[in-house]
């Protein structure tokens, strides 16, 4: 009887943490959804149908069309090529600095190591604005504001990269460096042949959401960007719905805007979400 009432908890846990599931995911979708109906609607009906309908009839691309053609005074396309730019570049650039960064804290030993690395968890308490005042400064000292450098070089060997990638790679047996060490490998050939591998679902997981981070970022670029052809998505969408006057004028091009700044988070979400949670919940385990 005692391993049936078992059997039977674990049913009813499983049944309500179901439920808790689709409920969050259901308030997740919604907003997102009724942006993609909005946007495919006319304007007048977007914004003066009572009740307002989910799906829309009649559907129109006009928003998009208008998204396309920088209505408003804003080049939104141009904004999301920067934004591709500035993100893939910034992924790219942030794990070859974090992989070799996190290997020496994890595997090398030297003068200092303890003092960076605790330096290094002392600063993931603090949040990432206090750091804005120094970085502006560092960025007009080098002559770099109103550029893409401005946008990427601050965020280059981010302490949470640094972080998760050691701790991941704490769990990598020792044997196999060792083995390798013997067979006459460099450090550098350990690291690229043989550490590298093993934690690609960390890479992965750093490098999804490095892109997001700088994809979604809006403070910094707003402070070192000065130029309309230099603008990421996130200020271009704030300037193109400004740009109509009227807030119900522009609403349902300001809905198409929003929706193509959320499709590529949605589609890296989709196909790499179990790299996402297999990542996150190994690179927290270290020795």
């Amino acid at each position: 009887m005692t391993q049936l009432r078992r059997i039977k908890r674990s049913v009813v846990k499983r049944a309500i943490y179901s439920v808790l599931i689709w409920l969050l995911s259901f308030l997740w979708f919604v907003p997102i959804f009724w942006m993609l109906t909005t946007s495919l609607k006319p304007t007048t009906v977007a914004v003066t149908e009572n009740p307002p309908r989910w799906i829309p009839n009649p559907m129109t691309f006009e928003n998009y069309a208008a998204v396309a053609r920088a209505a408003g005074g804003i080049n939104v396309g141009r904004s999301v090529w920067n934004s591709v730019i500035v993100a893939a570049i910034a992924t790219v650039a942030g794990l070859l600095v974090a992989v070799p960064a996190a290997y020496a804290l994890a595997r090398l030993r030297f003068p200092g190591q303890r003092i960076i690395f605790w330096t290094y968890v002392a600063i993931l308490a603090f949040p990432s604005v206090l750091f804005l005042v120094p970085n502006f400064f560092i960025i007009n000292r080098l002559g770099l504001m109103n550029s893409f450098a401005a946008l990427i070089l601050p965020g280059l060997g981010g302490t949470f990269g640094v972080f998760m990638l050691r701790q991941y790679m704490l769990g990598i047996p020792r044997e196999l460096e060792e083995a390798a060490l013997i067979d006459g490998c460099s450090r550098l050939r350990i690291l690229t042949r043989i550490v590298v591998p093993l934690i690609r679902p960390a890479l992965v997981t750093l490098g999804i959401m490095t892109f997001l981070g700088s994809w979604n970022s809006f403070l910094w670029p707003l402070i070192v960007l000065t130029s309309s052809s230099k603008f990421t998505l996130p200020i271009a969408l704030v300037r193109f719905s400004a740009g109509w006057g009227d807030p119900y004028r522009g609403i349902g091009a300001s809905m198409a805007a929003a929706f193509i700044s959320v499709a590529p988070v949605l589609v890296i979400f989709v196909a790499f979400h179990k790299y996402l949670m297999r990542g996150v919940s190994l690179g927290s385990i270290g020795k």
